[in-house]
């Protein structure tokens, strides 16, 4: 008889802002209903599919001896739609721009571009370049929430390093 091995998908649990409290929820998890680092509501499914978050990966007679922690995931991978956090820091980039001075077509410009910040898409370093060009007196102020959802390319060539 052969036996089978399964491996062990667990679910992450994140707050709404985009804090991870665990990659690898458990069936007796007892974490917290709140973000012990903001006091957001922790979820552990996508609020608009209710697909779980994927974690950590365990693969069956493998011991991982790592501190490997899964990725907080931008964008849902059942229905594509932003998760929360992910939401969030857009809408606080919009904001950003606008209660800047840059003219409208530059703030337009800006927004436009802002979703391709931080999906990683071909057109990424393009709408890095629109930052350095027209966002530049932004980026100290945005740089936190680029800081988190921007992939780490990006940030380096915005903000270089």
């Amino acid at each position: 008889m052969e036996v089978i091995k399964l491996n062990t998908q667990f679910k992450q649990r994140i707050c709404l802002n985009g804090h991870q409290i665990t990659d690898r929820v458990t069936w007796n998890d007892t974490t917290n209903e709140f973000c012990e680092k903001c006091g957001a509501k922790v979820i552990d499914s996508c609020p608009n599919c209710k697909n779980k978050i994927n974690g950590y990966l365990q693969i069956d007679g493998v011991y991982d001896i790592s501190a490997y922690t899964v990725p907080v995931p931008k964008y849902c991978k059942i229905c594509g739609n932003p998760y929360p956090w992910t939401k969030a820091a857009l809408e606080a980039l919009d904001e950003i721009i606008e209660l800047s001075e840059l003219s409208e077509k530059d703030k337009q410009t800006l927004k436009d571009s802002s979703l391709d910040l931080i999906s990683n898409t071909p057109k990424s370093k393009v709408a890095a370049l629109k930052w350095k060009t027209f966002g530049k007196s932004l980026l100290g102020i945005a740089h936190d929430v680029l800081v988190d959802v921007a992939s780490e390319s990006i940030v380096k060539l915005i903000y270089g390093g």
